[in-house]
């Protein structure tokens, strides 16, 4: 039996983990992004955006976002009554970014609306070890530490699977070309995603441009992107499914755009986002699979992937 009865979460990434430890019956709240399973959409949302992000593009959101962090404005609204009636045990949260999942803001409100303070599970992973420490540090906070290692243990097997691959001495004149490949995970203003990322693209045989993995999502410009000239591009906005990245990728062209090599080959990509890689959840390893079919099709041509997982433009 676990300690808990009534957790709040406020991290997508962690419903999912909850619900793969078989506990989503103690999950009493979660936020407007907890869409996985379907199950989790019949639970209470008590955190919603105060911006109407899906009438926003890319751009207007970045400028919205900045606008109301400079007037400290929050993001998030929270349902007073609902979190009043649950009263939680346990809240799930994050303190890495104020835009992704709600934020320490939220957790001091939520604190003074119940009058008392429940016990508070921090999670900020930013490298693939991390998110499989945080399963674990998870399954132990709920007494389902066995579970969680089982869960991560398969996890590590799947990517072992493309490792083997990637070093099967049969398949090694497949890997002699490593693809430049560079992954976006905003695009206006365009920003190099971090985080796990750039290991991803280690995983899977290609040679990254988004950097060292564990640091922040930055900034770029079309005239560096053309620098670094990139074999293919992988387009991955944050939050973004596939449809709502291709009416978002039909703003961004320009001249400099139109020139580049992996525009011109059409090795451009669209990935769903949301569900496979911005958020830290296990079905990161999807994301994984995903990006070994973008990158070496031939060499990993047996990996079984999702029909909604990408999108060649």
């Amino acid at each position: 039996m676990t300690t808990y009865s009534r957790i709040l979460s406020f991290l997508p990434s962690a419903t999912e983990i909850i619900f793969e430890l078989g506990l989503d019956d103690i999950l009493k709240g979660v936020t407007h992004e907890c869409n996985y399973p379907k199950r989790a959409l019949q639970i209470p949302k008590i955190i919603e955006p105060s911006i109407d992000f899906e009438q926003l593009d890319s751009s207007d959101i970045d400028k919205k976002v900045m606008e109301m962090s400079f007037k400290k404005e929050p993001l998030f609204k929270i349902d007073v009554d609902k979190i009043r009636e649950i009263k939680p045990d346990l809240i799930i949260s994050q303190n890495m970014c104020s835009v992704c999942a709600p934020f320490d803001k939220e957790i001091q409100r939520t604190v003074e609306i119940l009058g008392y303070e429940p016990r508070n599970l921090v999670l900020n992973p930013s490298s693939l070890s991390e998110i499989f420490q945080s399963i674990i540090v998870l399954g132990k906070e709920l007494d389902r530490e066995q579970e969680a290692l089982k869960v991560t243990s398969q996890l590590e097997e799947r990517i072992n699977k493309i490792k083997s691959i990637l070093h099967d001495p049969v398949k090694k004149h497949l890997f002699d070309s490593r693809p430049k490949v560079l992954c976006l995970d905003w695009l206006n203003p365009f920003y190099v995603a971090g985080h796990w990322v750039p290991e991803m693209l280690d995983i899977v045989g290609a040679k990254g441009l988004n950097g060292q993995g564990g640091l922040d999502s930055h900034q770029i410009n079309s005239t560096k992107i053309a620098q670094l000239d990139p074999n293919k591009v992988i387009l991955m906005p944050c939050g973004f499914d596939i449809t709502r990245t291709q009416k978002e990728y039909q703003k961004i062209k320009d001249s400099k755009w139109d020139s580049l090599r992996a525009n011109r080959e059409k090795e451009i990509y669209i990935v769903n986002s949301s569900a496979f890689f911005s958020k830290p959840s296990p079905r990161i390893v999807i994301g994984i699979e995903i990006l070994s079919k973008i990158v070496h099709p031939e060499a990993f041509e047996d990996i079984r992937i999702p029909n909604s997982g990408f999108i060649k433009i």
